[in-house]
């Protein structure tokens, strides 16, 4: 059980809850990957329960959720089994989210959009050099995965994380933001994750706040209206501002997880702090003091009987 701000996901339904749920394998191999037990496995070596598509929705029913989201792993390699959860769950009212790094040819990308409604990609970096390197795949279809997306009327938001001396430069931290602008817009919501040693890239050091901060500046100064910081706790910046006046709009109190995801004592999903309270002071899905329109998907949080 999440909430969506943990994805992250800032624009989309403030403050709906999500029954998370993910399995093993990976079409990329990072060297940076928080999740290399369950990306690696071919879930011959660790627990997992056997569920149907009609019992993860009824179990989603139950909790009082408003969304299922897909997460943990990469729900591509799994895509079959989310096509049939999702239409369900569509018919029960509930929305579907897709944690992803957007790594899937033109079929298939296409077939599991038009069954979702939100997606956070992992834009790994903006060099085809480093996504050769580093993930072992190529830049060219994710970036593709965010724009046919956004064609079809998902709500898109994106996560760059600041790996410290691969991805970080100042030119290619500009070249990303430009390309958000131009092709994606300049309303998607961006947000900067601060890097933590870990796998294969254990020897390097954690990012620098100052890094989060300069990328922060360079995606306000080429027009990105909602970047953010990730991966940090009790940052200002996690906040949304209305981009026109200044004035704080949504309110974000962010906290470091306590509820651990573990499989066999070792952790999953690491640095991804949780969201308590968030407080909304949008009107009409604009700013109170000055009336700019604020893109922010909104939907009424569905309450259950207990």
């Amino acid at each position: 059980m999440d909430p969506i701000e943990k994805k992250p996901i800032f624009h989309y339904r403030p403050g709906a809850r999500l029954l998370s749920l993910g399995t093993f394998g990976c079409n990329m191999d990072c060297l940076n990957c928080q999740n290399y037990n369950l990306a690696r496995s071919k879930g011959e070596d660790l627990p997992c329960n056997d569920m149907r598509p009609e019992e993860v929705v009824q179990l989603a029913v139950e909790k009082c959720v408003q969304g299922i989201g897909w997460t943990f792993n990469e729900p591509i390699v799994w895509a079959e089994f989310i096509l049939d959860t999702a239409k369900e769950a569509n018919r029960k009212g509930l929305f579907s989210l897709l944690n992803t790094n957007g790594f899937i040819g033109d079929g298939a990308r296409e077939e599991l959009l038009r069954c979702t409604q939100v997606m956070n990609v992992d834009v790994k970096g903006f060099t085809e050099e480093f996504y050769k390197k580093n993930c072992n795949a190529r830049l060219e279809p994710v970036l593709e995965t965010c724009t046919v997306a956004k064609t079809l009327g998902v709500h898109v938001e994106l996560t760059y994380l600041l790996i410290p001396g691969l991805n970080d430069s100042r030119e290619v931290v500009r070249r990303f933001c430009e390309w958000v602008v131009d092709e994606m817009t300049a309303d998607t919501p961006v947000h900067f994750f601060r890097f933590r040693p870990f796998y294969k890239l254990a020897n390097l050091p954690a990012q620098t706040i100052e890094k989060l901060k300069e990328a922060y500046d360079i995606a306000k100064s080429v027009g990105v209206r909602f970047p953010y910081y990730a991966g940090v706790v009790g940052e200002d910046r996690q906040n949304t501002y209305c981009p026109k006046c200044g004035e704080l709009l949504i309110k974000r109190a962010s906290q470091e997880v306590t509820d651990k995801v573990c499989v066999k004592k070792t952790e999953v999903s690491r640095f991804c702090p949780t969201f308590s309270d968030v407080e909304i002071m949008l009107r009409d899905n604009a700013c109170a003091r000055c009336g700019e329109h604020i893109p922010v998907v909104s939907g009424q949080i569905r309450k259950c009987a207990r």
